[in-house]
């Protein structure tokens, strides 16, 4: 059974292609802005439904989008967050980039909300990871981030080197996660960022208190019933509730310093290296915005690597026009 749903999902999100030169973006892939923008409430709320109902998959997702992008590799411009990270994890093993098995989970629901997307509109999956870990990082507390829509799907190569080492997100070994933000163009202070991301949210599902389940109807398109925005880039809550109503902030890193303190081993390594030290420990740690003012700007950065465009005018491929997405 297990072999049969993947090779159903292995045709919904491609063949994984890391020897893609390229992640292509389409900005005008979906349509006018009133197209675009029905888009992206319904992928945003889908998400949001799923995260409210499992919320130990919001820091997966954002695990998921982080393994996507280290698939670029700098030096040779290949790779990229394109959505093959997916077809990868439910394809993982003992014996196959282990590091990813943990994020099945993930991978399985972003499946699956791919499928509800389909039914109206052609998403990617590239678009769907990118949501996703944009979506669950403010669910969970953070702030609002804009995600560029319109990646393409990848083109499909016989070329798979399958050599792509991923880093073990789950428990931060910074022998392996720094050099990997290296390889792929990134620094000591997004692995800060992010790092100092995931404990916060790690945080917030821990303390969240298990609620019986709402059984709901489908519609006539098959969808569950869903919250339907009234305005676009208003309210914090315009997707419905959160995880938490506590914003991120400079505390996380505050309690870092003091587990480093107690107990090291309960923290991840990464926060021992010595640059990531100084971003998370000597900077982060006593600025009380700065955390959430600069998370925006690196998940962004994040999900641009390796990042062409395609069609579109100028105005859409510099995101104008589009900040409330």
């Amino acid at each position: 059974a297990a072999s049969a749903g993947l090779v159903g999902t292995t045709a919904l999100v491609g063949n994984p292609s890391p020897s893609s030169a390229s992640v292509f973006v389409d900005p005008d892939r979906y349509g006018d802005k009133e197209l675009k923008v029905a888009t992206v409430n319904k992928l945003r709320q889908t998400i949001r439904d799923s995260i409210l109902k499992e919320p130990q998959l919001a820091p997966l997702f954002v695990k998921v989008a982080i393994q996507d992008a280290l698939q670029y590799e700098v030096e040779t411009q290949k790779g990229g967050p394109d959505g093959t990270i997916v077809t990868k994890i439910l394809a993982s093993g003992e014996s196959s980039n282990k590091n990813l098995t943990p994020l099945k989970p993930a991978a399985f629901k972003l499946v699956e909300i791919a499928k509800v997307m389909k039914r109206s509109t052609q998403v990617t999956m590239a678009d769907v990871v990118s949501f996703a870990g944009a979506e669950a990082i403010e669910s969970s507390g953070g702030p609002r981030i804009v995600v560029q829509l319109g990646k393409l799907d990848p083109a499909t190569t016989k070329e798979d080197s399958g050599t792509t080492n991923y880093p073990n997100l789950e428990y931060g070994e910074r022998a392996a996660i720094v050099p990997s933000f290296q390889k792929s163009g990134l620094t000591e202070r997004e692995v800060a960022l992010l790092f100092g991301t995931l404990r916060a949210m790690d945080t917030v599902v821990s303390e969240i208190q298990p609620q019986e389940e709402e059984e709901q109807e489908e519609n006539e398109m098959g969808d569950k019933d869903i919250f339907i925005p009234s305005s676009f880039g208003g309210p914090s809550d315009i997707y419905g509730k959160k995880l938490t109503q506590t914003k991120m902030d400079n505390s996380v890193f505050v309690s870092i310093k003091s587990d480093l303190k107690k107990s090291p081993k309960s923290v991840p390594s990464v926060f021992q290296d010595e640059k990531v030290a100084e971003w998370a420990l000597g900077y982060y740690v006593d600025k009380k915005k700065a955390f959430a003012n600069d998370l925006p700007s690196c998940y962004e950065k994040l999900m641009s690597l390796g990042q062409r465009y395609t069609g579109g005018k100028v105005g859409s491929l510099l995101g104008g026009g589009d900040d409330n997405f």
